[in-house]
């Protein structure tokens, strides 16, 4: 069985842009960021349908001949993604009318949701990733990779690298991964949460810090609490390791399991969420800016290299 997998690729509202550009428009090693990530789509046996979301002129130039559908962007990431899983029921695709029928047909499919700015990705990762989500006990999923993968990417002396900042829980440090597979009409209720906490993911801007406590504050009775807490000993243990106090961050984020991170989750959304861990660290390498794209473009080869070799797996 296959999964449809959407792309959301838009450059609206939230999204960043690069050298003033969309990133999945930058080019890494040759070609298209983006089109480094339809490419890896359609070498992997498990990838059904493709949709891609975003500006339709410049994206239908650079995937020129692949069997994919592109999609004119919306005005936010949680639009584009909703437009994107609609286009994958051939119902709605003929019509472009949502039904209750066509909800009642579709209610319990899933799809794989991923950006546009991971040229990293890699058929391995993937595979590894939806291998592991068990779609028949949880509604949402999302990946994560460890932060031990990740510093093989990370600054050495004489070489270029990307530090990525991570999650400090108990069991151990991790980063999302960019990957998410989802049913999404059993999000629709929960959407503008979602597209508040794409918002605000950038944490390094205290202005989001202070919008994020402003949204858990408005969470109902029984989550607040807890989400706050977690939220606060996340920023604490992050602040000691930005400067060097490492001891200190794992005290302060010793309280957190990765399975209570993935109840508050689950409570917040209303849904049965669970992360899935990948041992590449490919789709975690995104390009958020001109410094980590140019090192990306500095480093892919040597990357590109590394993620295709198995003995960097953790056991």
């Amino acid at each position: 069985m296959t999964v449809d997998a959407i792309i959301t690729a838009g450059d609206g509202r939230a999204a960043k842009k690069v050298f003033k550009k969309n990133k999945a428009l930058l080019e890494v090693g040759g070609k298209s960021i983006l089109r480094h990530i339809v490419d890896v789509l359609l070498s992997c046996k498990d990838i059904g349908k493709i949709v891609v979301v975003g500006p339709k002129a410049p994206f239908s130039e650079v995937l020129d001949g692949l069997d994919v559908d592109i999609i004119e962007q919306k005005r936010n990431l949680c639009e584009n993604g909703w437009e994107g899983f609609l286009q994958t029921l051939p119902e709605y695709k003929a019509t472009g009318k949502l039904t209750d029928d066509i909800i009642a047909k579709y209610r319990e499919k899933y799809v794989l949701f991923l950006p546009g700015d991971i040229p990293l990705l890699t058929v391995k990762e993937l595979e590894e990733f939806l291998s592991c989500c068990d779609m028949d006990n949880f509604d949402y999923i999302a990946g994560i990779t460890s932060e031990e993968v990740l510093d093989l990417f990370g600054p050495r002396r004489g070489r270029p690298g990307i530090k990525m900042a991570t999650f400090h829980t108990r069991d151990f440090n991790f980063r999302q991964n960019n990957l998410h597979i989802a049913r999404p009409f059993f999000l629709i209720d929960r959407i503008d949460l979602v597209l508040k906490t794409y918002e605000y993911r950038y944490q390094k801007e205290f202005i989001n810090i202070v919008k994020a406590i402003g949204e858990i504050l408005m969470l109902g009775k029984g989550v607040v609490g807890k989400c706050l807490f977690c939220y606060l000993l996340f920023q604490i243990s992050a602040g000691f390791s930005a400067i060097g106090l490492e001891s200190l961050a794992r005290i302060a984020s010793y309280p957190i399991k990765k399975a209570m991170v993935e109840e508050l989750i689950s409570m917040m959304l209303h849904t049965r969420f669970r992360t899935v861990y990948t041992t590449f660290g490919g789709a975690a390498l995104d390009v958020d800016n001109e410094r980590d794209f140019l090192t990306l473009s500095v480093m892919y080869r040597d990357w590109s290299n590394l993620l295709n070799q198995n003995d960097h797996n953790p056991s």
